[in-house]
């Protein structure tokens, strides 16, 4: 009786990386870190979060699905496997856990990926000597002290806007906003002294240094030497990663500052900030964004505080950089539709129509509509209006309102390029083209003709005119498609696939589906007999990780494999179909242990056979490989008498 029924899938090469995931214990500690350590940043990084941060996964079932990060593809062939904390993509054939992973999309080594883990986990790291260097730059120790700084003077400067007296003016600013005074706790904002050392002065005091300030943002140098706050007299915003951590600021201008004084001042990048990969208000949005279905862009941090104090609870805004293509997947991975609510004011359309370049050329915006993927609307505020105003004069409602009556991007698209090229000739045909290359994006035919039909009517052309520039636009595209499709992504490179005996893949499909029962593989399956075979290495990693108390499962299992080896477990496991009851484990493997035995008998025999092929007739040592092979063949009819009757 069969254990287990396999669904065939992914046929063909074997995709993998050549990078080193671990090895065995030893490996993997002369790379910088313990076995122990590894596996605390492994229990800690959810593969399905790591994941959904490169690839938008769909749950299917128990498990989530989305399309390769390693190969280009129109039907989704990536599988996360949460209970397992296993992916695999039938696509390219490359399969492993959550370093692997790392590696792969981001091309990282092994102890670079443990760090980017163990940072966005939390997890502290004290590397051994001799480690290897590696990640975004700055030693682990070094960002645990930016994260320190960060944490500590976003307190620091709440204490000072709660209740020092040198944060009058600025509660008198927040009176005057209409702020209320519980947003200090609630948001974490706080005041910045108007002193050009005040900062820079606490720092010393709780004993970080001057280095250590300047490299955390806070502190600038100056030509001269002089060292000075770079935020002064400002009301302060903490900017927080997806883990709720203080990792960077943005400092409001307030009454009686300089004309010249920016508006807003964000802190500058650093080893644990990086602005492009960051929305303010994304910590406490994204859970509304899974229950909205979309994400409400502003544009202001006191636009987003507004919005989500009104209940409106999925705004985000970007920080200085505009908005970008990692921002867009970002919100991917938890929304389906973008609504982007800017001020009303030539500046905010125009803020409007980058963004939605950004969404368009990144393929997660508009490309989306069409796929149901990500939608993108845009919403028309009163002239001199911004979120934060619309509210306070009119209340939730009055927002709500608006967020309904958002125009679909297409339209505000062609509106706004009409604006901004003019209504001559050869303006008109860069919009044309403009649009065109929008729709060319489109997969579904018949989404493309109707979205044609649209942006016709509303650009006053007939609909073969713009269905020819679609086309153009769609041919141009596809060459260079074809050309990138040529290259394999950075870092990834395809590995030879493993070659596994039948019976010896018969008998990995029985330890992934009964793992705790390694005991009994080992004591009905004579290593003896898997001399030579296709997988004996595979085995006996597998036996060595059982022994030392290293594997409980596929999990486990993984992180001491060569990148081949994780491909083919991993397809394995995200093969199985069904899992039979545990008499049937047990037939099976009792049903292995004779083929395997067979097998090796059979081999014996052939190899003892051509060996007396080779020896003279006078080769006194002839008789003794007779011998040798005579009992070969009857242990060999005693197992096939002996299955047989099993079987009648």
């Amino acid at each position: 009786m069969k254990l287990l029924r396999c669904r065939k899938r992914g046929d063909g090469a074997t995709g993998g990386n050549d990078l080193r995931t671990g090895g065995d214990k030893g490996e993997r500690e002369c790379m910088g870190f313990s076995a122990e350590t590894i596996e605390r940043v492994r229990r800690a990084s959810d593969l399905v979060e790591v994941a959904g941060a490169v690839v938008q996964l769909k749950r299917v079932g128990t498990n989530f699905r989305g399309l390769s990060p390693f190969k280009k593809e129109k039907t989704p062939s990536f599988y996360v496997h949460p209970d397992k904390q296993f992916f695999k993509c039938f696509s390219t054939g490359s399969g492993g856990d959550v370093f692997r992973f790392l590696m792969m999309t981001e091309g990282l080594d092994f102890p670079a990926a443990v760090r980017r883990l163990a940072e966005r986990a939390g997890v502290h790291l004290e590397e051994e000597a001799g480690g290897v260097g590696g990640g975004d730059g700055g030693s682990g120790a070094e960002r645990e002290r930016l994260r320190q700084i960060h944490a500590s003077l976003a307190l620091h400067w709440r204490d000072l806007l709660a209740k020092d007296s040198c944060a009058e003016g600025a509660r008198a600013y927040l009176q005057e906003r209409e702020i209320p005074l519980e947003w200090i706790a609630r948001f974490g904002l706080g005041y910045t002294p108007a002193a050009w050392t005040a900062t820079l002065d606490w720092g010393k005091a709780n004993g970080f240094t001057e280095e250590e300030m300047i490299a955390s943002g806070v502190a600038l140098r100056a030509q001269s030497g002089r060292v000075y706050d770079r935020f002064r007299n400002r009301l302060m915003f903490p900017i927080l990663d997806e883990g709720g951590r203080v990792i960077a600021f943005s400092g409001r201008v307030l009454a009686g500052a300089a004309p010249e004084e920016p508006k807003y001042v964000n802190s500058p990048e650093t080893v644990i900030f990086k602005k492009g990969r960051v929305l303010f208000g994304f910590d406490r949005a994204r859970r509304a964004m899974a229950e909205e279905g979309r994400a409400i862009v502003c544009e202001g941090q006191l636009d987003v505080l507004r919005a989500q104090a009104a209940g409106f609870l999925e705004a985000v805004a970007p920080l200085g950089t505009g908005f970008t293509e990692e921002h867009a997947k970002l919100i991917g991975r938890f929304a389906k539709q973008i609504v982007i609510c800017l001020d009303a004011d030539v500046a905010g359309d125009r803020a409007a129509g980058r963004l939605g370049g950004v969404l368009l050329e990144g393929g997660q915006g508009w490309g989306g509509v069409a796929k149901a993927e990500l939608g993108v609307k845009v919403v028309r505020l009163p002239a001199g209006d911004d979120p934060d105003s619309l509210i306070r004069r009119g209340g939730a409602e009055a927002f709500r309102e608006k967020l309904d009556a958002a125009v679909d991007f297409l339209d505000f698209y062609v509106d706004w390029q009409s604006k901004q090229e003019g209504d001559t000739p050869a303006g008109r045909r860069r919009v044309v083209e403009a649009v065109a290359k929008l729709l060319g994006m489109v997969e579904s035919a018949v989404s493309r003709a109707g979205l044609v039909a649209r942006a016709a009517s509303r650009l006053g052309l007939g609909e073969n005119l713009v269905m020819d520039e679609v086309e153009k636009a769609r041919g141009s595209a596809a060459k260079i498609a074809v050309r990138s499709e040529r290259l394999e992504p950075p870092g990834i490179q395809l590995a030879k696939p493993l070659e596994i005996h039948p019976v010896l893949k018969e008998l990995f499909l029985l330890v992934l589906g009964q793992p705790g029962k390694f005991p009994e593989v080992e004591r009905r399956v004579d290593e003896l007999w898997l001399k030579n075979l296709g997988g004996e290495e595979l085995y006996v990693k597998i036996r060595d990780s059982y022994r030392n108390d290293m594997w409980t499962g596929l999990g486990d299992l993984l992180p001491q494999l060569l990148p081949e080896e994780q491909d083919f477990l991993t397809g394995l496991e995200a093969g199985v179909w069904e899992r039979s009851e545990e008499e049937d484990w047990d037939k099976a493997l009792e049903g292995l242990g004779g083929r395997l035995e067979g097998d090796y008998l059979r081999r014996e025999a052939e190899r003892l056979s051509a060996k007396l092929r080779a020896m003279g007739a006078a080769d006194p040592s002839a008789v003794e490989v007779l011998r040798q092979q005579g009992e070969l063949l009857k242990r060999r009819a005693r197992l096939t008498a002996g299955a047989s009757k099993a079987n009648a």
